[in-house]
């Protein structure tokens, strides 16, 4: 039998059960190591989901979730090597393809031998004691006459012994009641001042990403917390709604220079209060405030900090004051996800520069910024898109760990410069600085989801979520992966959980018009598109379909949606191609994707898998544009 498998520069050791690359344990879970094991054992046969599910779950039933986190997994481990290694067939399931060698096992000294050192006897081995010989007993074995009288008086006193340390060092015992996760609920800004609502959500949003960076705690991401903003919600009850372990409440009050800080730390089993307390302090001392309120919780909550980890909960990007408070008031901005919302984050980020040329978070704002800017149609992707590669670039040259810029940076490789090996190895290094961070996992999936990858995108997407539980946008994409999948009905389904928590989340409302479309519920579809066109604005577009529809059908209202378009800016070119294409104007379809193409127009990465695109796909034009984008199958 072979004792490891080598490919490349990795070797699967199979007596101590663990990958090894340039003489160094690459950790796995248990798990992980089966799914890694049974492939290269297999390599080069095509094994299916389930009887790849059967084998490292023999006794138990799981769901392919399960199977496809494993192999997420596997391939964070193997890093570059894992295209070379692992292929994914579609709806089939999975081949290690790379060359593998094995390494078998030899004899080590004495295996196998029966002699034994002369004058010591041996106890034979059941079953092959010979009818001729009598059994030699070890001197060993020999059961002698004991005192049982002064035997049990030796066990009684060890007992009581026992017992009497037991009570007396019980409150000395080690700790093993931390508890692993928590919500900061929004802190109320009760400045009486609506203008400094930017205060009290920027430090609830520095608690949170303080916090986040630490891995043995599981923190709710800021979109999850936000939602209950405003709400005279029971701590508790969003505790018990949340699944976490504590909640953090809290109010801030600025006047003037003065700054006062309430927060309470509750323990959501309970009720109990763990911790409490009051900062008053001056505007400039908001850092060290922050700090402390984070050593606070990770201490009341019992975890044991790494020299690194405390390190990283008081890490500072900024000492400059006025620096910080125009970054919050970026982020304010960006939150609202709107044009005029973009454009104020910009001045606030810029204004956060000049005050602190190496405030490397005021640069990853700039970049998300430009980012939303022409990933929504707000601006064009040449005036854009090369503003969010300089902020992300610039803010990686200042400090090369930070998780956020490289998480912007693959965003901005795969949907304006199409460089998908660049935007992988961005998304895993972010992944890798930030094991929490929502927004990377999100996007990450997003990434794998238009290259055709769906169980991989499922499971990023799906981590995304688990941090952040009540994200509308991640939920939604969600859908859209189902529907990028063929799979309407699903599709249809998750993205009306989206509206039923919010009827007004505009992009659910489209994506859902979107389904209706490709299974031909025209009715449905016109009617949804409706209030998308509503709830982003524009009022005359949704009148218009409505019109068109009642008096010439389904075609009738998308070519007045053509119309409508009038003047066509570059961010419209591959909707506009779309619509050509839904209505099977082929030629027109082409020549609006061409000119998509030229311009990097935002969403034409979905080629791949875009449904409205099927009737083109026969094309030969159509496979020439696919390669041009790097998406070729």
């Amino acid at each position: 039998m072979p004792k490891s498998y080598s490919f490349g520069d990795f070797t699967i050791d199979l007596d101590r059960g663990c990958l090894v690359r340039a003489g160094e344990e690459v950790k796995l879970r248990p798990k992980v190591y089966e799914a890694l094991k049974y492939l290269i054992e297999n390599n080069n046969r095509l094994v299916s989901k389930e009887e790849l599910i059967r084998a490292i779950w023999p006794a138990s039933f799981v769901t392919d979730d399960s199977l496809v986190q494993c192999l997420v997994e596997v391939r964070r481990a193997l890093g570059d090597e894992a295209q070379r290694c692992i292929k994914t067939v579609p709806r089939r399931g999975y081949m290690f393809v790379a060359e593998v060698k094995q390494v078998s096992g030899e004899t080590r000294p004495g295996e196998g031998a029966t002699s034994t050192p002369t004058g010591v006897a041996v106890a034979p081995s059941p079953g092959r004691v010979s009818p001729q010989q009598p059994a030699v007993v070890p001197p060993a074995l020999i059961v002698r006459k004991t005192n049982y009288t002064a035997l049990a008086l030796v066990v009684t006193i060890l007992v009581f012994v026992n017992v009497g340390l037991y009570f007396f060092f019980r409150d000395e015992r080690p700790k093993d009641d931390a508890i692993h996760s928590i919500a900061v609920m929004p802190l109320v800004n009760a400045s009486g001042d609506p203008n400094l609502e930017y205060l009290s959500d920027g430090i609830t949003e520095n608690i949170i990403n303080s916090l986040s960076r630490l891995p043995k705690l599981k923190v709710m991401a800021r979109a999850t917390v936000f939602r209950y903003k405003g709400q005279e919600a029971d701590p508790i009850k969003v505790g018990h709604e949340l699944k976490v372990g504590a909640m953090l409440t809290g109010r801030v009050v600025q006047q003037g220079n003065n700054l006062t800080v309430n927060v309470d730390l509750v323990n959501v089993a309970d009720g109990s209060q763990l911790w409490g307390e009051k900062y008053d302090r001056k505007l400039s001392d908001i850092f060290a405030v922050q700090e402390e309120i984070t050593r606070q919780i990770s201490d009341k909550l019992r975890l044991k900090l790494t020299g690194e980890e405390q390190k990283q909960l008081s890490r500072r990007y900024t000492e400059n004051a006025e620096a910080y408070r125009a970054y919050l008031l970026g982020r304010f901005f960006w939150e609202r996800r709107t044009e005029d919302g973009m454009k104020k984050g910009i001045q606030h980020f810029q204004q956060a520069i000049d005050s602190d040329p190496s405030y490397t978070l005021a640069y990853v704002g700039l970049a998300d910024c430009y980012l939303i800017l022409y990933d929504y149609g707000f601006l064009s992707p040449k005036e854009s898109a090369p503003k969010a590669r300089a902020a992300a670039t610039k803010a990686l040259e200042i400090d090369e760990t930070l998780a956020e810029a490289h998480a912007s940076l693959a965003y901005f490789k795969f949907s304006y410069e199409w460089d998908w090996p660049g935007a992988e190895a961005e998304f895993r290094r972010a992944i890798e600085l930030s094991p929490n961070y929502a927004t990377a996992h999100h996007w990450y999936g997003y990434y794998l989801a238009v290259r055709g990858h769906f169980d991989e995108s499922l499971a990023e997407m799906r981590r995304g979520e688990e941090i952040d539980p009540l994200s509308l946008i991640i939920k939604t994409n969600i859908g859209r992966l189902l529907f990028w999948e063929r799979k309407y009905d699903l599709a249809i389904a998750q993205f009306k959980s989206v509206l039923e928590i919010d009827p007004n989340f505009a992009s659910a409302r489209e994506k859902l018009a979107e389904a209706y479309e490709a299974k031909q519920m025209y009715p449905e579809a016109i009617a949804e598109y409706q209030k998308w066109a509503a709830l982003i604005g524009d009022s005359e577009l949704a009148a218009q379909l409505g019109a068109a529809f009642a008096a010439s059908g389904y075609e009738g209202a998308i070519t007045k949606w053509i119309e409508h378009l009038g003047q066509t800016s570059e961010q419209d070119y591959t909707q506009r191609a779309m619509l050509h294409s839904a209505v099977g104007d082929k030629e027109q379809a082409f020549f609006w994707l061409s000119k998509a193409y030229d311009a990097r127009s935002t969403w034409l990465y979905q080629l791949r898998v875009a449904p409205v695109f099927d009737g083109l796909r026969s094309d030969s034009r159509f496979a020439d544009l696919q390669k041009r984008i790097g998406l070729e199958r």
